[in-house]
């Protein structure tokens, strides 16, 4: 900064009578720079200068020159620290020529790079190609997509991205690659693309594909690279924008890749033509185009082609672990979406947890995996069970990057697809089989697995009898984790009167009643009542997860938890556990109920008259929340006779904005809980999938000194 100035001895010198030019106050772009860089880099930009002065550097000693009206490292060296010098303007007509500024520079003492010429995996937010196929459609066929990446905690210059023809399917059969614009196969239709930058600091850097602006990624392809681009050196932690204009015809299909992330300044456009698009690059923030728009926040949320999570950079990489991640619906965020990202667009308790910036610094990983990736599926088939694409890849960054990895470690969070009824199999024919792949393709590889969240079951089956408008529930598991006075949700009865949300009455180990409108008794069917998880005291164990690990098939998860932790058989190197960070404080095994987890209260009341609708609460506390939280409101003080179930779709100070609306009259003092998990479209349903308040319960959880783990050995 510059702190001070001087005139120098014989100012004004040579000066004609009425001069009234003045010298002003010099002013530094930046002030900082650090050890790993080369004589020539520039520190900053002089300005404020006067028209044909020049400039010296005092002391002229070479730590430091200037390169017209650049300030660059000269070839002498400094020590690390504040370093204070003078830059001299001179101008002989000026009356106070020559006219010194003080500027203090920051030298700072970073590790050295370990290997500058060697591409390494950064740009974690980005992903792996995966979803439901977008189909072209008229008005916006063509189609400009912008996301924004970070850069790691070390300088960066050279960068290739990666185009996928593929994406891979999600659920039961995941990862394979098998997403495809035609039918595997027998390729569809290609995605020519018209242009692709990258924007740094406000400037468009054009990427190029074979000396080409344009490239036709074909379908069922590994698909293509980008040319190297070398930049001007990008700082740490600083926003890359990457714009990617292609088109297809009306009808064809496109691969899904990104739900964009609206708040941090992503973008969807659509046109009739491509240079309708790239009038938006002279207006970045121009909302998205509303028909390409929709579903914000949500699963619905359309998913846009962009460059995959295959993104690469050379730089001052200072020797961190850089991480190779297989993973699955939970490792791959599944349960948050778009809205609730963080600054850096980090969704889901992994990822977050890789890059937060504590412990040994944020750590830069490639997520290779998608929701429902199995063990046993991962890197191994062809034609429709096909999951080798982005191994091979890889083959290619190897190949271009001198036969090193641009990774240093492999984590493994799979597993939670491999179950079976069997342990047996579930272990050493689903889990273990990947690993045997992993170790195969990248000989000598560290491999850190993370053991599987667990899963319960939050409804009890029941039987119903009835005397005119009073409802008998009998319990079989019992009634434990249930009071009076709490509203439990009945499915699957018939007659359907029983069916709904009702306040009950507890009356002993096995029985509870509720008010009905009436029906023939007993009930039929296979009935279930739920608390929605509002105490982990009423939650059953899921199949295959009955705790603790007894030996048995029934405690598959937690024998596995423990095989991994144990290392057995070589699944691993090293273990980052999840099960204190995730798990109830009052049942071993169980996902907390809402009843442990933060909540708050309303202080305005919602709602007029029942009829008229509204969108928004104000809460005492809504920091504790963010986007895309289910929330379940509750008749204050207890909080435990549900009023409400809303989603988050925004938040703004203490009001929370919901996705949906409401007219049901909230009055101040309802309570406000959170949900931790997805409800399970199963039978009975189960919590599996960790909602935003679980998340970060799950990152605060597991302790950052566990990083140290994931340092090669």
């Amino acid at each position: 900064m510059e702190i001070g100035f001087s005139v120098a001895s014989g100012a004004g010198a040579g000066l004609g009578i009425g001069s009234t030019t003045l010298l002003k106050p010099l002013t530094l772009s930046a002030f900082t720079f650090d050890n790993n860089d080369e004589p020539g880099v520039i520190i900053g930009t002089i300005e404020n200068l006067t028209a044909r002065s020049t400039l010296t550097v005092i002391p002229n000693d070479g730590r430091f020159l200037i390169d017209g009206d650049k300030l660059i490292v000269g070839p002498s060296a400094s020590s690390a620290g504040e370093i204070t010098i003078y830059v001299r303007e001179t101008l002989p007509e000026a009356i106070n020529s020559p006219r010194e500024t003080r500027f203090t520079l920051t030298k700072e003492d970073v590790p050295p790079a370990v290997d500058p010429d060697r591409y390494m995996f950064f740009g974690s937010r980005a992903r792996m190609p995966s979803g439901n196929i977008v189909t072209a459609v008229a008005g916006t066929n063509y189609v400009c997509s912008k996301i924004v990446i970070s850069s790691p905690q070390y300088k960066t210059r050279t960068f290739k991205f990666h185009l996928p023809g593929f994406a891979l399917t999600e659920g039961g059969n995941s990862p394979q690659e098998t997403i495809v614009t035609g039918t595997v196969g027998t390729p569809g239709n290609s995605v020519p693309v018209d242009a692709m930058f990258m924007r740094v600091d406000g400037v468009f850097h054009q990427l190029t594909f074979g000396g080409s602006n344009t490239v036709t990624v074909a379908d069922q392809t590994n698909g293509v690279w980008t040319d190297e681009k070398t930049i001007a050196d990008v700082a740490p932690e600083s926003d890359i924008e990457l714009w990617l204009f292609y088109h297809t015809a009306v009808g064809e299909k496109i691969w899904p890749v990104y739900r964009v992330q609206k708040h941090r300044g992503e973008r969807i456009w659509g046109a009739n033509d491509n240079a309708s698009l790239l009038g938006f690059m002279a207006d970045p923030l121009a909302d998205s185009t509303a028909a390409l728009d929709t579903g914000y926040g949500t699963q619905a949320q359309p998913q846009y082609y962009g460059p995959d999570a295959f993104m690469l950079a050379k730089g001052d990489w200072d020797g961190r672990p850089v991480v190779l991640a297989f993973v699955d619906s939970i490792g791959e965020s599944r349960q948050e979406y778009s809205a609730a990202a963080d600054a850096r667009g980090m969704i889901g308790w992994l990822r977050r947890w890789f890059d937060k910036d504590a412990g040994i610094g944020r750590i830069p990983f490639c997520m290779i995996g998608a929701p429902g990736a199995g063990s046993v599926r991962e890197y191994t088939g062809t034609g429709t069970s096909i999951a080798t694409r982005r191994r091979d890849i890889i083959r290619e960054i190897i190949a271009f990057n001198g036969g090193k990895w641009p990774f240093t470690v492999a984590a493994n969070q799979l597993g939670q697809n491999d179950t079976s009824t069997l342990y047996n199999t579930w272990f050493n024919t689903n889990y273990r089989s990947s690993v045997t792949r992993i170790r195969a393709e990248y000989p000598g590889v560290k491999i850190v697995a993370f053991p599987p969240l667990g899963r319960t079951d939050i409804q009890r089956t029941i039987t119903l009898t009835s005397v005119g408008t009073v409802a008998t529930a009998t319990v079989a598991a019992g009634t434990a984790g249930l009071q009076s006075g709490q509203t439990v949700s009945i499915a699957g009865a018939t007659p359907t009167a029983y069916n709904g949300s009702y306040v009950i009455t507890v009356v002993d180990a096995n029985t509870f009643t509720y008010n009905f409108a009436g029906g023939s008794s007993p009930a039929t069917g296979t009935i279930r009542a739920g608390d929605l998880g509002l105490n982990a005291n009423y939650m059953l164990y899921t199949a295959q997860n009955s705790y603790p690990a007894d030996g048995t098939d029934a405690s598959g998860k937690w024998r596995l938890r423990a095989d991994i932790l144990a290392k057995t058989s070589a699944c691993c190197d090293e273990a980052i556990d999840t099960y204190a960070a995730w798990v109830s404080s009052v049942k071993a095994g169980a996902w907390p109920g809402m009843l442990e987890l933060p909540s708050t209260t309303l202080t305005v009341q919602a709602g007029t008259d029942g009829v008229a609708t509204y969108n928004s609460i104000t809460v005492a506390d809504a920091s504790i929340f963010r986007a895309e939280q289910p929330i379940n409101i509750y008749s204050g003080p207890d909080g435990i006779a549900r009023l409400s179930t809303q989603t988050i779709a925004s938040i703004n100070g203490n009001v929370i904005t919901y996705q949906g609306t409401s007219a049901l009259v909230l009055p101040v003092g309802s309570v406000v809980r959170p949900s931790a998990a997805a409800q399970e479209a199963t039978t009975p349903i189960s919590f599996v999938h960790p909602y935003p308040i679980m998340i970060d319960r799950i990152v605060a959880g597991i302790p950052q000194s566990e990083k140290t783990k994931l340092q090669a050995a």
